[in-house]
C-alpha cells in the first residue's frame, strides 16, 4: 500500500525527481514513466498534480522564480538601502554565478530553450518582466522624489528596461558555457542604466 502524503509535498517530490532526471537523462529523454517509476507512485497520482511533463518542467521554473520576486519586492521596500545601492542589489539578484548555480538547475535551464518550449519560456519571462518593471518603478520614483535620479517616465522606462533585460538573460549567452559573454552583455545593461536613469553621482562603475 502505497503512502497517503499531503498534496503538495506529494507535488514537491515529483518535481524534485523530474529535475534529477532531466540533469541525469536529459529533458528530451525523459518520460513520465521514468518519473513515475523513480518515486514508485501510480500514474493516476503523477497526472492528478500535473497534466504533462511540460506541465512538471513549467512548474519547476516558476517555483524557482519565487524566491527571486520575493526577492525584489524586499529590496524596493528596504528602507535601510540606499537608492544606488537598490539598483545595485537589484541587478545582483538576477545573476545567477557559476559557483552558486547548481547542475541540475542548468539541465532545467537547457530543457526551457528546447524550441518546443519556447511559449513556456516566453510566459516565464512575461511573469518576470512584470514583477521586476513593477518593483525597479519603485525604485526610480524614489530616487526621483529624493532628487537623486531624473526620470521622467518611471513606469514606462522600467517597463523597457526590464522586459529587454529579461528576455536577454534568459537566452545561452547567460548559460554556464558562455559567462564571458554574458559578462559583456551585464556591462552594456550596467551602462544603460548609468545613461537612462540620469543619476547624480555614477551607479555603476564599469
Amino acid at each position: 500500500m502505497r503512502e497517503v502524503k499531503n498534496p503538495e509535498v506529494r507535488k514537491a517530490e515529483i518535481m524534485q525527481a523530474a529535475k534529477k532526471l532531466f540533469y541525469e537523462k536529459g529533458y528530451l529523454n525523459t518520460t513520465t514513466q521514468d518519473i513515475i517509476k523513480s518515486l514508485n507512485i501510480s500514474r493516476g497520482l503523477l497526472y492528478y498534480h500535473f497534466d504533462s511533463k511540460e506541465d512538471i518542467l513549467f512548474s519547476i521554473v516558476e517555483k524557482h522564480t519565487e524566491p527571486l520576486l520575493k526577492k525584489f519586492n524586499i529590496i524596493a521596500n528596504n528602507k535601510k538601502l540606499t537608492v544606488k545601492e537598490k539598483v545595485k542589489s537589484f541587478l545582483d539578484s538576477t545573476i545567477i554565478s557559476e559557483s552558486s548555480a547548481e547542475q541540475e538547475d542548468y539541465a532545467v535551464h537547457d530543457a526551457i530553450q528546447l524550441p518546443e518550449n519556447s511559449f513556456m519560456m516566453d510566459k516565464i519571462n512575461h511573469k518576470l518582466s512584470y514583477n521586476m518593471a513593477k518593483c525597479f518603478a519603485d525604485i526610480i520614483k524614489e530616487g526621483n522624489e529624493e532628487g537623486i535620479l531624473n526620470v521622467e517616465y518611471p513606469e514606462e522606462l522600467s517597463a523597457y528596461l526590464m522586459t529587454a533585460y529579461t528576455f536577454v538573460i534568459s537566452d545561452k549567452h547567460f548559460h554556464k558555457n558562455d559567462f564571458e559573454k554574458a559578462s559583456k552583455y551585464l556591462k552594456a545593461f550596467k551602462h544603460l542604466l548609468n545613461q537612462t536613469l540620469n543619476s547624480k553621482e555614477l551607479l555603476f562603475d564599469l
